[in-house]
């Protein structure tokens, strides 16, 4: 479903939970006993869990306390409708739900749609991605559009590492140990600093034993980047690690959009690194 039809399911089902709760207020007696509307509350409720909800959590960025707040009291209709319930305890269920849907489920969904309009362009590097990497990608770039940047920040560099390590790996974990090895015996030069020796063994051994720092190096000295990649990619890995870490450092869109054009063009449209 797209998002205008999603907007007008949610507005249709505040009508019919609004129209049902002032129903059942009127019933005459004690208990909910119209076919009709015992029909419509179960439609109601069946409709929540079938089609609302799903789609709440899997495009939608609602609080999950929300979320399941309202799947416990649709959950509760259901369980009341196994007889005629009384109208007090059918009311307890949709007078909050009723009052609060608006602002809790119609406000929200309907500002994603100012969010899908922010950065437009990285639905192009979404274009060419597939597997973890665009896991990754598609959940760092729904956060940039929700402004949480941060954690923009650290989800697009984990899709990145994702990248450099399936290169590692296509390479051999054998050239990646020796280049070590060869950066660690050097006295002079460049990599005189570097005194790591791996013995990677797989791709879960690379995750768990290279920092992305050290990882790096290794990549420039196989010829994987160059000096200023390198650079440009440690900027990244930097303002990865600053939004990582309690701090007063904030970051602008146009932060945001830079990192995404670097890890973009040095990563995953480089020659190099395209499997």
């Amino acid at each position: 479903m797209d998002h205008d039809s999603f907007v007008n399911a949610v507005k249709e089902f505040r009508k019919r939970l609004s129209d049902l709760s002032t129903r059942c207020d009127q019933a005459r007696g004690r208990h909910v006993q119209s076919a009709a509307t015992l029909a419509d509350l179960e439609k109601l409720a069946t409709q929540w869990f079938s089609e609302i909800e799903p789609t709440l959590r899997s495009s939608y960025s609602l609080d999950e306390g929300l979320v399941a707040r309202y799947h416990d009291h649709f959950g509760k209709l259901l369980e009341l409708l196994g007889g005629k319930p009384s109208k007090s305890s059918v009311q307890m269920v949709l007078t909050p739900v009723a009052a609060a849907f608006h602002v809790d489920i119609v406000v929200p969904v309907q500002k994603r749609q100012a969010a899908l309009t922010k950065y437009p362009s990285l639905d192009a590097m979404l274009s060419h991605l597939d597997g973890i990497e665009l896991d990754y990608m598609t959940e760092a770039v729904d956060c940039a559009r929700l402004g949480k940047r941060r954690a923009a920040l650290i989800l697009g560099w984990c899709a990145a590492v994702t990248r450099l390590h399936t290169y590692v790996e296509r390479k051999g974990f054998g050239k990646f140990n020796h280049a070590s090895i060869q950066m660690s015996a050097m006295q002079s030069g460049r990599y005189k600093r570097f005194n790591k020796k791996y013995n990677i063994q797989n791709l879960a051994d690379l995750r768990m034993s290279a920092f992305d720092a050290d990882l790096l190096w290794v990549l420039e000295f196989m010829g994987a980047i160059d000096g200023n990649q390198h650079d440009r990619l440690h900027m990244c890995y930097t303002m990865r690690n600053t939004c990582a870490h309690p701090g007063e450092a904030t970051y602008s869109e146009e932060n945001v959009l830079s990192f995404f054009s670097d890890i973009d063009s040095l990563v995953f449209t480089n020659p190099k690194f395209v499997p």
